[in-house]
Order: C-alpha cells, then structure tokens, then sequence
C-alpha cells in the first residue's frame, strides 16, 4: 500500500513503487485492496485525508465490508493534562471501571452498558515521544495499567546503560563514552579532569580504551600525578577481574552476575519499572547464548515496535510510526494539532508533509472498531503554555463521519425549596 510509506526519514521514498515498475516492465501488480481490519466509517474518514494527495498512479482504494459507528470522534479539550484525563475517563467507562469505586464516584456512568473490553483494546498513539509523558502520568493515577513501546523509555532506564556499557569494556568492546558511563561506580575517585587528561592523551596516540588502560599501567600519562594515574590502573584491574569472574557464561548470565556483584545493583533494583526493564533485558539475551555481537547488536538495532508486548493486558502508548503494522479495537490519535500533527520542521519541503500525511493515515487504520482524534488548546511545549489549532488534516474529513464528543460540564439544575428540606435528612 503505497499510502502507507513513511520511511523518509530512513532515505525511502514512495516514488521507488511507481519506479520498479518502469525498471521491471514486466512486473505483474496485484492490488490488495480489501481491508479486514477496519470499519468502513474509519477507512472513509482515513482516505479523506490522503486522497487529493497520493503520489502513485492507480485510482484503486481501500475497501471494508465491515460495518460499525457511522462516525469517527472528535474532542477538543482545554490542556494536554484535560486530554490525558479524558482519554482515560473513556477507558474506564468502555471496561467497566478501573476498581470498586467508579460507579461511587461517578466516573463509571452505568456499570450494565460498559463494553466488554479490556486494557490490551486501547492504543493512544501520539506524534512525539515527549507526548507520553503527561499520559503516563495521568493514567498511573487513575490506576490504568500501561506498555509504552518505546525504544528509548526501555533502554534508558536508570541503571541499563551502564550495565550494557560496563559489559562492552569488561568484554573489550567499549569506547571512551562507555567508560565515562561506568567510572563513577567502579571507580568513583576518578574525576573528570583525570578522565579528560587520559583521554587526551589516548586521542593524541590513536589509542583504543583498553590500549589506553594497558599502556597506562607501564607509562605515565601527561598532566596526571601518581596517585591518579594509579586509579586508571586499579580501574583496569577491577576490569580485568570482572572478566576472570564471567568468563565462560551466557550473555543472560554475565548481565545476572553484574546485577548482583557490582554497585549497579542498588540502581537496578530501585524501581519496579526499572526491574521490569531488566528482567526482560535477560530475557532478550537469553536469545544469543554466549553471541555478545549479537546481542550488542540487537541492542543497537531494536525498534520501538520490538518492545511491544501483545499478550499484556495493558493500555499501549506509543508514537504513530511504531504502530506500522499493528491493530487494536480501539485508538486514540492525541495532539491532532498544527505543528504536531503535521509535525513541522524547518527547511522541510513538500514531500516531508506528504509523508507527515501518509502517517496519519497509517495512525488513523491502526483502529477496527473505534477511533478518536483528540486534540488540546493549550499544550505545554518546553515549559510554555502555547495556545494550539486544530490539524488541517483532520479538517480535510467530512463533517459527516465527524462527531463531536467533547465532554460539557451539565448546568446544574437550581433547587427549590423542597428539595433543600429534603436534604436535610
């Protein structure tokens, strides 16, 4: 599906599908244009958005035979914080209540009509990562269970990198900027003038990491004093250890062992998100066996899409190019707002747009049975409260698939003075 090409910023382009036809004459092409995924309202609504603007040559579309709502839902609230609560009091209402005192509280309309769903149903999907935070939040408070499928959240949980980096410089794999990761707690003397002089020095000679760690066991480094110096060597010594220690195990097992006899066990163990994140890093190198190259390099290869889990029972958050390919009942597009959605950057033509385009679409057919597009008008970007319009592309669907669910405060009706004595009691 030609509408469906959103990896520019990887060099593709959507004009190699017109031009392997015109290298290949003789390329038979089959349109696969049924859709068994998506309602026809969702796929109406989507290729609105796309059709004045497709760079391919047939006049073929997508297709449902899948009936569901007549429209798609549109909400515009009054801060970012205001969409993330809102999209939370829907999932609450769609599963029923998120515990025993929704319906008390009045966040649960009617316990008897709620949709039979659960948590895994939902994916609220969002341009930039920096969207999930205020999600996250707002969600943990309300008690909803969530994944997000990002690469960089994972990996980048405290303790992890440098785990992965004290690994590669026992192993020695490592570069300088690994070392600067693991100094401070294998060797916490070691300061950043001591780590910039033997630096210095190892770029002067062209030396690796550890040609530089061995060569300062035999010659003093420039602008450093003795006991300094000494400190590189106990660092590599302690280095050299490590190594002794884990030699011969897995991958799995090597990671086990520095969780337990480095400093890097109290990070680790500091946090149930944390703990998870490493749990499931052993898990992936339980893949590789003793391989560390492959392992590293599926470390550096993941995608944001290799952290989803499909099986948890889970609300999904994730950004709208790691949804390519995925599907769920029900999905929210948050922040469907200029500047965010198309996502603008500067010096950017019009084939950026077009395939800022071609990924709302991709966003928008992520839904089978429902789809809301949220937007907020006032965002908080870098710490400013910026006011915000709605995205011309969800300007560009027809009013008629469009619904407006925004949530409004009912007016409260003015009590008489009967109802107030029977207050009272």
């Amino acid at each position: 599906d030609p509408d469906q090409a959103i990896y520019g910023f990887r060099g593709s382009d959507v004009k190699f599908f017109n031009r392997f036809i015109s290298d290949y004459p003789d390329t038979g092409v089959i349109n696969l244009v049924r859709n068994y995924r998506s309602t026809k309202t969702i796929l109406n609504a989507s290729f609105q958005v796309i059709k004045d603007h497709r760079q391919h040559a047939s006049d073929e579309r997508t297709y449902s035979q899948i009936d569901g709502a007549k429209t798609i839902s549109i909400m515009e609230l009054a801060t970012d914080k205001t969409e993330a609560l809102t999209i939370a009091g829907i999932i609450e209402q769609q599963i029923g209540g998120t515990g025993f005192h929704s319906v008390d509280t009045g966040r649960l309309i009617d316990a008897n009509i709620a949709m039979p769903r659960s948590y895994s149903d939902f994916a609220v999907l969002y341009r930039t990562n920096e969207q999930h935070r205020v999600i996250e939040q707002v969600f943990e408070r309300a008690g909803i269970p969530i994944q997000i499928a990002s690469r960089e959240n994972e990996l980048n949980q405290k303790g992890l990198p440098e785990l992965i980096s004290l690994l590669k410089a026992i192993e020695g794999c490592g570069g300088y900027l690994d070392y600067e990761k693991i100094n401070r707690f294998v060797m916490p003397g070691i300061g950043k003038k001591t780590l910039d002089s033997f630096k210095d020095w190892c770029y002067r000679n062209q030396f690796t990491l550890q040609q530089g760690l061995l060569k300062a066991a035999r010659f003093p480094v420039p602008g450093l004093k003795p006991s300094r110096q000494q400190m590189l060597n106990d660092f590599s010594r302690q280095l050299s250890q490590y190594k002794e220690d884990i030699s011969g195990l897995s991958v799995a097992a090597k990671l086990l062992y520095l969780e337990k006899n480095t400093k890097l066990s109290g990070m680790l163990n500091s946090d149930v998100k944390i703990k998870e994140a490493f749990t499931r890093l052993v898990e992936a190198a339980l893949n590789f066996g003793a391989e560390l190259s492959g392992f590293l390099a599926n470390i550096a290869l993941h995608t944001d899409t290799d952290i989803y889990a499909p099986k948890a029972e889970k609300v999904s958050l994730m950004t709208m190019h790691a949804a390519k390919g995925l599907e769920f009942p029900v999905v929210f597009i948050s922040g469907c707002e200029e500047n965010l959605i198309p996502f603008k950057r500067p010096n950017r033509g019009q084939a950026y747009i077009q395939e800022e385009r071609r990924l709302f679409y991709v966003a928008m057919t992520r839904a089978k049975d429902r789809l809301y597009l949220t937007r907020a008008k006032k965002r908080r970007i870098y710490g400013k409260l910026e006011e915000r319009d709605l995205s011309d592309f969800v300007a560009d669907i027809e009013n008629r698939l469009k619904q407006d669910d925004t949530p409004r405060l009912k007016k409260r009706k003015k009590k008489g003075p009967e109802q107030m004595q029977l207050k009272l009691f």
